[in-house]
């Protein structure tokens, strides 16, 4: 696995800027890496972190399942011939026309996390299987998700138990400990909350078939480098301890960790410029920024790798790097440090590296920017 060959690619291919590669052999490595070290677990791909058909078959033909959170990500499944008893509609918050829709195209596993919800599926998708979405610690993670979705514990007991008497078939748990978690001990956290909801349920009679440990596993980004190896070993070995060597089936939800490190962006320098000549921080300014597909630069919580090109071995200095919308919030980082040569300037490319996931899907028409293009390499 490596990134050489989209570094070649671009090298050889002078592509219109912005422009996102993706190599579909490393996407397959990092799902053979998941599969090979969650052996015993189901690998659900959430579409949402990019949901190009060339992916989505990529992972389609090495065996993956799907985790959909909206009908137009069901269509794009089931428009690839993918059997929806291997779709998961992932998303706690859908229309009831949404839900019977998926029903009637033959989806059976729903999640909830609210009696609402829970009232929607029991009308719209009789005798189906759900699973409740548990609230759980966020801390540590670039991009958290805990308030939004989610119930307590309590709460949960509660609605397995509801779901049990409405008539539909309660599956699993979930949680979702937030996306590039860099903490392990997120889910060891979580592993017990799942634990204390599990072992209610079985003294009720209810058996559940699956805990859903949702995504999070982070990538490689700036200043930041992930041992998976180690990662898994222990995340293993903790859901074996926490539930006593016996434990149900695993779901996993990954997308940023499918995809992200199979992706590179290139983009061209439009302006480089101090607003004072005693500025010590020059303002780069990239045809791709916040409305373009990088959103995850929000408060500069996803800090992507930049590499010039080119320009190798060259001095560098601090930069702030913007994008080119009107908007002044479309600056993607000004508080963390980033060096770029000193000689940079209009015309000259930039590699934006891990950018497979949550760009492409983010990129809008704001301002009538030209829009972020996707490129796919390595094709079977």
């Amino acid at each position: 696995m490596t990134i050489s060959n989209i570094n070649n690619f671009l090298d050889e291919s002078n592509l219109e800027t912005p422009c996102l590669v993706v190599d579909l052999s490393i996407v397959k490595s990092f799902y053979e890496k998941l599969n090979n070290n969650f052996p015993k677990s189901y690998v659900y791909y959430a579409v949402k972190a990019n949901p190009a058909l060339e992916i989505i078959n990529c992972l389609k033909n090495n065996g993956s399942y799907f985790d959909v959170s909206s009908k137009k990500e069901i269509e794009l499944c089931l428009s690839q011939s993918i059997d929806p008893s291997i779709l998961s509609y992932g998303n706690t918050i859908k229309k009831d026309a949404d839900i019977l829709w998926a029903y009637n195209k033959g989806l059976r596993l729903f999640a909830f996390d609210s009696i609402e919800e829970l009232s929607k599926i029991e009308v719209n998708a009789i005798n189906s299987k759900v699973f409740c979405r548990l609230q759980v610690p966020n801390h540590g993670a670039n991009w958290p998700l805990s308030k939004k979705f989610g119930c307590s514990i309590k709460m949960a007991k509660e609605l397995m138990i509801e779901a049990y008497e409405r008539g539909l078939k309660p599956s699993g748990i979930s949680f979702h400990v937030g996306s590039q978690q860099t903490n392990i001990e997120r889910w060891e956290e979580s592993l017990k909350i799942c634990y204390e909801v599990y072992s209610f349920l079985k003294d009720n009679n209810i058996v559940l078939d699956f805990i859903n440990i949702g995504g999070g596993i982070p990538i490689n980004y700036k200043g930041y480098n992930f041992d998976f190896k180690k990662f898994s070993k222990r995340l293993n070995d903790k859901i074996n301890e926490t539930f006593n060597n016996s434990p149900p089936k695993i779901m996993l939800e990954p997308g940023r960790f499918l995809v992200g490190e199979a992706g590179i962006i290139e983009s061209e320098v439009i302006l480089v410029t101090k607003k004072d000549e005693n500025d010590k921080k020059r303002w780069v300014y990239l045809d791709i920024g916040r409305f373009g597909g990088l959103a995850e630069t929000e408060s500069e919580a996803i800090k992507y790798k930049i590499f010039p090109v080119g320009k190798k071995k060259i001095l560098t200095g601090p930069v702030i790097i913007a994008g080119p919308s009107c908007d002044g919030a479309d600056i993607l980082y000004e508080k963390h440090d980033y060096d770029l040569p000193i000689n940079i300037q209009t015309g000259d490319r930039v590699r934006i590296h891990s950018t497979g996931a949550y760009t492409s899907v983010y990129a809008s028409d704001f301002n009538g920017i030209k829009r972020l293009r996707e490129y796919f390499i390595n094709i079977n």
